[in-house]
């Protein structure tokens, strides 16, 4: 498994994708290799839903500056100390 969610975020790193879904991966923390280089600043929308993670990096929202969206059901509530983060979906 940590294999396939290397190759999945190397990909969406070297084709620039916008959305990146990581949902029933089964992570109990959040991949730092998301937050690795400069590789992702272009994401929108992280999809994680199903996952068990308790913490979210204080720097996700300067490590990844564009993304609106950001999807899980691990998380009561979490405030991002930048404006770029405008949804965050704790819907299942």
């Amino acid at each position: 498994m940590a294999s396939e969610l290397h190759e999945t975020i190397f990909t969406a790193k070297q084709e620039r994708h916008k959305n990146l879904f990581l949902n029933y991966r089964n992570l109990n923390i959040f991949p730092g290799e998301l937050l690795k280089d400069e590789g992702l600043q272009f994401l929108e929308r992280l999809y994680m839903k199903r996952n068990s993670l308790t913490i979210l990096p204080d720097n996700l929202a300067q490590k990844l500056p564009n993304l609106i969206e950001l999807t899980t059901v691990s998380f009561v509530a979490y405030c991002c100390s930048s404006q770029c983060l405008q949804m965050f979906d704790l819907q299942s």
